[in-house]
């Protein structure tokens, strides 16, 4: 194939070793700068070497998914910079290769790590990530797992008009304390349920120790007292009620749809995990988008030398990260259509990219 020739693999050779570097070097900045700060955590709930270990091996899984397209936009300019410097690129471009050659195969490889990027974040990193997060909250920093297990003031809505809300409920036991059932129709309250428990019990959920209020006018009311109730129309599970180990956007896939699913059902907030799903796909591909910006000052340097073709490169970079962010927060506020936050900036500097490099020195 002719992206396997020998000169390709000396490109790549050189990008692959240049990305190592850079994932360590600033993968041990970042892990020492964490070091320092829980070194106080450390000492003070005297955590073992071991759990310490183990800590950072998944913090390492973190880095990597948040900072890869960094080590890829860096490795980029540091290796065509390189080239650049020792007149590699002006020789090949000599012999008759465009740029456009000349980085295809580096172009290629981004585009198929960041597929790689894509698969680690969303079924590698999050079991990985929650094993990361119990072991910082209850080994590290001490706190008690019962903050998880012990849900209190919850609310969910069954549909639209009906809902329910439980004062405590305990995860484990799959049993709530305290819970009141409405049934509504436009502002009126037509029936209420109360009871001092409910359980789940063979996947149902029964209310125990309560009464069955309905009510019409003000004359035609009725008040029912049961021992035990099913209450087969609530289709949420223990799971489901639970305070969850982490944030929306650190689940994968799957689970970000079934929490969403959830949201939505219930009449929970959902617009912001809603962006983080669509960001899970557009920002893998910031990897290639950066260094698609990147080429043309990399490869060509200008007046100045490679140092101002490495800072016009990296910021434009950053200018890219920033306003990523920027309308990332726009999105989770509703200030802008969620496809413009996660897919505006992606758009924009694909094009910036794609005309420098058809507009970069060939």
């Amino acid at each position: 194939m002719i992206l396997f020739t020998k000169l390709d693999r000396y490109i790549l050779k050189l990008f692959f070793v240049t990305l190592a570097v850079v994932m360590v070097s600033i993968g041990v900045m970042i892990i020492v700068i964490n070091l320092v700060e829980l070194l106080r955590h450390f000492i003070d709930n005297n955590v073992p070497v071991e759990q310490i270990v183990e800590y950072y091996l998944y913090f390492g899984g973190w880095v990597l998914k948040l900072f890869f397209p960094v080590f890829i936009l860096l490795a980029t300019l540091f290796s065509l910079s390189y080239l650049a410097k020792n007149n590699e690129i002006l020789a090949m471009k000599a012999s008759g290769l465009s740029l456009y050659r000349i980085t295809a195969p580096i172009l290629i490889v981004v585009l198929l790590l960041s597929a790689c990027h894509f698969y680690y974040n969303e079924y590698i990193f999050p079991p990985a990530n929650k094993r990361l997060i119990e072991i910082k909250e209850f080994n590290i920093k001490k706190r008690s797992k019962r903050r998880y297990d012990q849900v209190t003031n919850l609310y969910r809505q069954i549909s639209p008009g009906n809902f329910y809300t439980i004062s405590v409920f305990y995860v484990s036991k799959g049993e709530g304390k305290d819970f009141k059932l409405y049934r509504t129709e436009g502002s009126s309250l037509k029936e209420l349920i109360i009871a001092s428990t409910i359980t789940y019990t063979d996947y149902r959920w029964i209310a125990r120790n309560g009464v069955v209020r309905t009510f019409g006018d003000s004359i035609n009311q009725t008040f029912t007292e049961f021992d035990s109730l099913y209450l087969d129309y609530i289709k949420d599970k223990p799971s489901d009620l639970s305070r969850r180990v982490g944030k929306p956007e650190d689940m994968g896939l799957d689970e970000l749809h079934e929490y969403i699913a959830l949201m939505k059902r219930t009449g929970g907030p959902h617009i912001r995990a809603s962006v983080d799903e669509q960001i899970k796909f557009a920002y893998p591909l910031a990897s290639f988008i950066v260094v698609l910006l990147s080429i043309p000052f990399a490869a060509n340097p200008r007046k100045g030398g490679i140092a101002v073709s490495f800072s016009i490169g990296a910021l434009i970079a950053l200018v890219y990260f920033v306003l990523f962010k920027v309308l990332q927060s726009a999105g989770y506020n509703e200030k802008v259509p969620d496809y413009v936050a996660v897919w505006g900036v992606n758009t924009l500097f694909f094009l910036i990219g794609l005309i420098g490099l058809i507009k970069a020195r060939k």
